[in-house]
């Protein structure tokens, strides 16, 4: 259905084209025109990135055109077929015109090629101008409406202009008053067709791909049959039939379900959906990859993705829908449990005091991971309160702050957290309403009531401890009927305790050292690489920033089964919010590589964390090592993403690993990827851009400077190396960096170790002219 739009009546809420210019004496209007054009072109590249179809962007494509030219209208038309007529997508006026009579109009003609303004900008893949609607060449069908609006003139612009027979879409614009329109500005409006066009053509190709792709699963689903729910239903909603799937995965018998309204299945916050379904079901429409939740006999809420298509009789039409289920409850907890993670990471190194990330812990999980979240610090005399607590109902959560801050834990008890504590393991209660399990919880007559309001339901509860340190116990709590809590979640929050527990005892730190900027910079960086079994790691940091204009310099060194990973980046820009990106990047690689075995998925994966970020500029390099120790020696796999290239150096001379765009710009990151063994006598160096750019421009060196000093340097200590290529970035920057330096080193070690780098060095020294 077209959509049309006019600005103040707009239900959606859009931000302002262009914000008001602050304007000068001595701007030109020149300058302020190009200011016009520039700050429209992004908005529209904005647009086009985010967009889904064209019936989305189609009203704010108009409204960025239509601004640029001064008019008043603007309609999008399709072309759908080279026989067929154009399909009117959307339109668009300024708040003092009501087009709409204009659109109707529209509506009722079938614009083909040739026909009309739209239709000659199709015919011709041109844009096609009428100065004056009366002295236009070709017959105007809507010209009575276009003249009772006080519409004088119009252009049609083809999407994309060139040939004929590539056009797409055609956007036209109307106006109470023509003025002849600069060359720049035709240009500018042709070249926005033709990014139009490529938008276009790129989400029709999508949908093709997506539709053959969903295609072929159904017909997979059909094939195994029995191993997903199906259920069949009237179009009253009334479950028809029902197979032994469908009561493994919601727990009803056939007996029980047959005859029901499928309502039952459905939770309360969701009661209005499957209505929304049958309607869509009457309209002959098929629902693929439909997530959604569902209630099981035992109570329990399970993430489902529902396939729902129509189901016809050859006599009576149709008569109701099938229905295929799959539980994806898993899956689906995998996937926010990774996008709150990495949401997580850059709030929990976000602040310096202690309290502060208590309840930045606490607030973060609400209400996604609990309703009620709260952290039971260990007081010096043993007990356990102090607590900090954050809940969908703040009251709740202030008074069970009050509770537990009166009345704190004893250690050797039953609560929950108790016990926790003294196994150091976390634990999950699937039923707080058991009596006995009620004992152990309710501390008092008030927080038994207090558990009564809020509707206690299932808890998780997760140690704290860090640096050998126990710092107390994060306590997640559903207070829902149907939100339970089991052992497949224990992982990911765990994970998020080790997280939670690690920022805590960060703040602590951060607290007695008083100092901003270090505080910031331990949270870029490990204070030391990892010790990894048989390789020898050496590192050197050099920030170059003060206070909050930090640089986003990081490396990491994650020791694994078999090996470890290496990872050193940069992230474009300076203080807290470069800072917050480059911890965000390194906590991702972090709980990545746990799943993922390969560097340059991983990368990839970090791209897409970085594109679903609120900020338009975070943007990384990055280089990710994975060494794994083979029987014959060590296995390197290194995966570039825009960032300068590491140098493998050794006897056969040095050999520069690169390549690869940056993470963050582009949806399908070009990440690239090396493969080589890491040998006795070789050294593996990386650095960033710190290195190469350091000092004045004139002095600043290429890769493969960088190259040749490491393979000039590699028979040294592996320390000193590091120490002189260090020293050579400061040399050139007269003793003081402008930007943050990271030179790593890494070198196979073992017995044979020393000997053969003597060897290197003698047999380099033996080459050199005397």
């Amino acid at each position: 259905m077209a959509e049309f739009v006019t600005p103040g009546r707009n239900s959606r809420n859009e931000r302002p084209l262009c914000p008001r210019a602050r304007v000068t004496p001595m701007q030109e209007p020149q300058e302020l025109e190009l200011w016009r054009y520039l700050r429209s072109q992004r908005e529209l590249a904005a647009r086009l990135i985010e967009g889904d179809s064209l019936d989305q962007v189609a009203p704010r494509f108009l409204e960025i055109v239509a601004s640029l030219l001064r008019w008043e209208a603007g309609a999008m038309w399709e072309v759908t077929g080279m026989e067929d007529p154009l399909r009117l997508v959307s339109g668009w006026s300024t708040p003092d015109l009501d087009a709409r009579p204009l659109w109707r109009r529209s509506r009722e003609i079938d614009f083909m090629r040739g026909t009309g303004l739209p239709g000659d900008a199709w015919g011709s893949g041109e844009i096609a101008l009428a100065p004056d609607y009366k002295s236009y060449p070709t017959p105007t069908p809507r010209f009575e409406v276009s003249a009772e609006l006080g519409l004088e003139a119009a252009l049609a612009i083809p999407v994309p202009t060139g040939s004929p027979e590539s056009v797409l879409a055609v956007a036209e614009f109307h106006t109470t008053s023509f003025n002849p329109q600069s060359e720049e500005l035709m240009e500018l409006l042709a070249s926005f067709a033709d990014q139009l066009g490529t938008f276009i053509a790129r989400r029709r190709a999508e949908a093709k791909s997506a539709e053959a792709e969903r295609f072929r699963q159904h017909l997979a689903e059909v094939v195994r049959g029995t191993q997903d729910a199906v259920l069949s239903k009237d179009l009253d909603g009334i479950v028809t039939t029902w197979n032994p799937a469908a009561t493994r995965l919601y727990g009803y018998s056939t007996e029980e379900a047959i005859g029901e309204h499928v309502s039952f299945l459905v939770p309360p916050d969701h009661k209005n959906e499957e209505m929304v379904i049958l309607d869509r079901i009457k309209r002959g429409e098929r629902l693929e990859t439909y997530e959604t939740e569902r209630i099981r006999a035992d109570g329990a809420r399970i993430a489902v993705s529902l396939t729902v298509s129509p189901i016809r009789s050859p006599l009576r039409g149709l008569i109701g829908a099938s229905v295929v289920a799959r539980d994806i409850t898993a899956e689906v907890r995998r996937r926010r449990a990774q996008e709150f993670l990495v949401a997580a990471s850059r709030l929990l190194d976000s602040s310096l005091d202690p309290t502060e990330t208590a309840r930045t812990i606490v607030s973060t999980a609400v209400p996604e991971l609990a309703e009620l979240c709260l952290i039971d610090f260990r007081r010096p005399d043993g007990w356990y309160g102090d607590s900090v607590v954050a809940g969908a109902n703040p009251e709740m959560a202030a008074r069970l702050e009050r509770i537990r801050r009166e009345q704190p834990l004893d250690p050797t008890g039953e609560h929950p957290v108790a016990q926790v504590l003294r196994l150091n393991q976390p634990m999950v209660w699937r039923d707080l309403k058991a009596p006995e399990v009620v004992d152990k919880v309710s501390q008092n007559a008030d927080h038994l009531e207090l558990m009564h309001e809020a509707g206690y339901n299932s808890a998780a509860v997760v140690p704290l401890i860090a640096r050998g340190r126990t710092l107390g116990a994060l306590s997640f709590l559903h207070a829902h009927g149907d939100m339970r809590y089991d052992q497949g979640d224990l992982e990911f929050l765990a994970e998020l305790g080790e997280r939670a527990a690690l920022a805590l005892d960060n703040a602590r730190l951060y607290r007695e050292r008083d100092r901003v900027a270090k505080n910031l910079q331990r949270g870029l960086r490990p204070p030391r690489p990892a010790e990894v079994p048989g390789l020898a790691i050496s590192v050197v940091f050099e920030a170059a920033g003060e206070g909050i204009e930090v640089g986003g310099d990081l490396y990491d060194v994650i020791p694994s089964e078999n090996g470890c990973w290496i990872i050193v980046g940069d992230v474009a820009g300076k203080g807290s919010t470069a800072a917050g990106v480059s911890v965000a990047v390194r906590h991702s690689v972090r709980g990545l590589t746990r799943e993922i075995g390969e560097p340059d998925e991983v990368l990839r994966r970090v791209n897409e964390l970085l594109l679903s970020g609120e900020s338009l500029n975070d943007f990384a390099t990055g280089m990710l090592a994975c060494l794994r120790r083979e029987e014959d020696g060590w296995h390197l796999t290194l995966a570039s993403a825009g960032h300068p290239p590491a140098v493998l150096a050794g006897p056969e001379g040095p050999r520069l690993l690169g390549g690869g765009s940056v993470l963050g710009a582009w949806r399908e990151a070009n990440i690239e990827r090396h493969e080589c063994a890491l040998k006795a006598t070789d050294t593996l160096a990386i650095c960033t851009d710190g290195w190469l750019e350091a000092g004045p421009s004139g002095s600043h060196q290429g890769p493969e400077s960088f190259a040749e000093m490491t393979q000039g340097l590699c028979g040294l200590e592996l320390d000193e190396v590091t120490e002189r290529l260090r020293a050579d970035a400061v040399g050139r920057s007269s003793g003081t960096l402008r930007d943050d330096l990271v030179v790593l080193a890494i070198r196979p070690q073992g017995a044979s170790d020393a000997e053969a780098h003597q060897e290197l060095a003698i047999g380099r020294s033996a080459a050199s002219p005397s």
